[in-house]
């Protein structure tokens, strides 16, 4: 009897095109979103070349602008007001060379430059960094050349020569790069067997066909366990279409021009597989044990899209670094897969034993939650409908 109770969920599943294209949009959605952050940052990222530079008072800094064009900066004559275009977000960065400055250069004196720009624009504070630092660079190099010719040495006025070393591995870049991967292939444990998981115990109970099921001689756990395959197949369904997205993410050359450490080869699906199959499953359970609750369809989707919010919130407090992981949470379940997939992401196996441990929690778990929702069934509101 159970596993007809199964096939009768997924019959009636895949006939409900609407709840099961919801969940499975969500695999190809959610990738596609981190994907096209990455290619934006990819964008971002690269060289920005020769660039022209839009300035007021173009002849008063002759030296400047040689020393730009010397760094493929093109300097042109502004013909308009440059703080209503960098306002506008028609020109993205400019130069206001004012009307002291050839007078305070001449006489050694700090030369005012206004540099117009807007934090919020992503290019223009991209080129306005670049065009800072050459600048300092112009700076450093007139500094120099006035201490010459007064005979004192530059290094007399420099008291700290500071070495970086970055000890960021290539992972550590790859994790913050990817900080929402984990986030986003979680939420397809959540998300694909959400509609359905309603449907098949609100929406049962709404239409009164939970009523005429209770009515045979069958285990209350055997009828949730069940409707808990049918929902858990869907969610797995939906994590498998989510990591073959993530995969053809990963592929896209902009993506790769990164240079992150990570392809997901077939090893780390395989991985990251073992770790969502059975939070799928634990998802289903207790989306199954929250939709037993509702009287209605709609009351049981407005339940279960709050629970979306579980796996968000770690997510966010790990990929920002408010929390850093603890032994603990290896093992405990949704945050522990969390943990292990940023382990992956960062280039780092995790270990098989461990990996068994949570998956088996997790399953654990999820039994648990079928219990609870096959426990709602033995209530006699159970079978109150919200019209009688």
């Amino acid at each position: 009897m159970f596993s007809a109770i199964a096939r009768k969920e997924l019959r009636e599943s895949v006939r409900d095109r609407r709840s099961l294209l919801n969940g499975l949009f969500y695999g190809v959605w959610g990738p596609m979103v981190m994907g096209m952050a990455l290619v934006a940052m990819a964008g971002h990222q690269g060289d920005i070349g020769g660039m022209t530079l839009e300035a007021e008072g173009v002849a008063r800094a002759p030296g400047l602008v040689a020393f730009l064009a010397g760094r493929e900066v093109a300097v042109a004559e502004a013909s308009g007001d440059l703080a209503t275009a960098v306002r506008e977000r028609r020109v993205p960065v400019a130069l206001v060379i004012r009307g002291d400055y050839p007078d305070k250069f001449q006489g050694s004196r700090p030369a005012p430059l206004e540099l117009l720009h807007d934090t919020t624009w992503t290019e223009s504070a991209r080129q306005s960094a670049h065009l800072r630092a050459i600048l300092n660079d112009y700076a450093r190099s007139v500094g120099d050349t006035r201490l010459v010719l007064r005979g004192v040495a530059p290094t007399a006025v420099q008291p700290l020569r500071i070495h970086d070393r970055d000890f960021a591995t290539a992972g550590d870049r790859a994790a913050r790069a990817l900080a929402t991967l984990p986030i986003f292939v979680l939420l397809a444990a959540f998300i694909g067997g959400l509609g359905i998981a309603a449907d098949v115990a609100a929406g049962e109970r709404e239409r009164g066909s939970l009523e005429s099921l209770l009515l045979h001689p069958v285990g209350r756990l055997a009828i949730v366990g069940g409707k808990w395959v049918a929902v858990g197949l869907v969610a797995m369904a939906t994590v498998v279409v989510a990591l073959l997205t993530t995969i053809a993410v990963m592929q896209h050359p902009r993506v790769q021009s990164i240079d992150l450490p990570i392809g997901l080869s077939a090893l780390d699906s395989l991985q990251v597989l073992a770790l969502l199959v059975p939070l799928a499953l634990f998802a289903a359970a207790v989306q199954l044990w929250i939709a037993f609750q509702a009287r209605t369809y709609k009351e049981a989707q407005t339940k279960l899209s709050a629970l979306i919010f579980a796996p968000m919130i770690p997510g966010f407090l790990f990929a920002f670094g408010s929390i850093e992981p603890a032994p603990w949470m290896t093992f405990t379940p949704m945050i522990g897969q969390h943990v292990m997939l940023t382990a992956l992401v960062r280039g780092e196996a995790p270990a098989l034993l461990e990996l068994a441990a949570l998956s088996g929690i997790t399953l654990v778990a999820g039994a648990v939650a079928c219990v609870a929702a096959s426990r709602q069934l033995d209530r006699e509101s159970i079978l109150r409908r919200t019209n009688g």
